[in-house]
């Protein structure tokens, strides 16, 4: 391997094995760190091609099949956390609504209203539920992806990475990557576990017109009654229906909005990390590259 090509590699390849640094090339040691933490910038590239990149790399659903090469998650990982923000966002909805029944409050409570002045009297009204959803069961749904998906992907232990010459060195080589893939997959069959629970539960109230919920606070009920399934019915999990339209709605709709809104800058006014969007990127990637030539041109000097 050439002198140059170890340069572009970055200082910590003096440490990786030559026949490694061999099958890693310096495209991916840049690269790969960028798309496991969803970089809005890539060397190189202007805005329009930085945001189809983003989105290519990034949507849950279009990302399965249009990620970039190069990207740590593959297409089995992106399936996997689809399913599991999909079980999550089933539990965390579902267990809010029995949250209300269990505490005695009311979901329907309107917490403030919105009236236009209009040729028409329209009235908004926000309810208890709504807030809740929209706050701690949106963000703790946020949190969860966010987690998940940094999990997954395990940069540390890839192309670029802090412990890539780590990962080379052990005797279970190419293994210490793909321990976020099997916390992912042991965490996405708890959340399953969860929501299938919360579900039936929901179902059995639904099905008897029970207003106690089953086995908890209604202590006559068993385990057994409860997921007795084959009594339900399919207008029992009409709720369900509802909840995979807000899903649809939410990947093809109001993430794009969302994502795009964060990629501009706005948020951030264009220098915060994260709200500060591509332009914050490309600010931090001029003052790296203003670094490193500084440092070549005192190493210059100094020979």
């Amino acid at each position: 391997m050439s002198e140059s090509s170890r340069q572009q590699g970055g200082n910590h390849l003096k440490n990786i094995p030559d026949e490694w640094s061999e099958r890693v090339t310096p495209l991916e040691r840049s690269l790969v760190p960028k798309f496991a933490s969803r970089a809005y910038h890539l060397p190189g590239n202007g805005v329009g091609a930085d945001w189809v990149q983003y989105m290519l790399n990034n949507h849950p659903v279009i990302g399965i099949c249009c990620h970039h090469r190069l990207h740590p998650l593959k297409k089995r990982q992106r399936l996997i956390i689809l399913l599991g923000s999909f079980a999550f966002g089933v539990a965390i909805t579902n267990g809010c609504y029995l949250w209300f029944i269990a505490t005695g409050r009311d979901a329907d409570a309107e917490v403030f209203s919105i009236d236009m002045n209009t040729t028409e009297d329209v009235h908004y009204s926000v309810t208890a539920g709504l807030v809740l959803l929209v706050t701690v069961g949106s963000g703790l749904h946020t949190i969860f992806d966010r987690f998940v998906w940094t999990v997954s992907a395990c940069s540390c232990c890839r192309a670029g990475g802090t412990f890539e010459s780590d990962s080379v060195n052990s005797s279970r080589r190419g293994r210490c990557q793909d321990w976020g893939s099997y916390l992912v997959v042991f965490l996405v069959v708890l959340v399953i576990a969860a929501a299938t629970l919360v579900v039936v539960v929901r179902a059995k109230m639904d099905h008897e017109g029970e207003t106690s919920i089953p086995y908890i606070q209604d202590k006559n009920a068993t385990l057994s009654e409860v997921f007795d399934v084959q009594s339900f019915e399919v207008e029992d999990f009409s709720f369900m229906k509802a909840y995979c339209i807000e899903f649809a709605v939410s990947l093809f709709i109001y993430y794009p909005f969302l994502e795009t809104l964060l990629f501009s800058g706005v948020l951030g006014c264009y220098r915060l990390p994260v709200l500060g969007g591509r332009p914050y990127a490309v600010r931090k990637e001029m003052k790296q590259n203003n670094g490193s030539r500084g440092s070549r041109s005192s190493a210059v000097e100094m020979a």
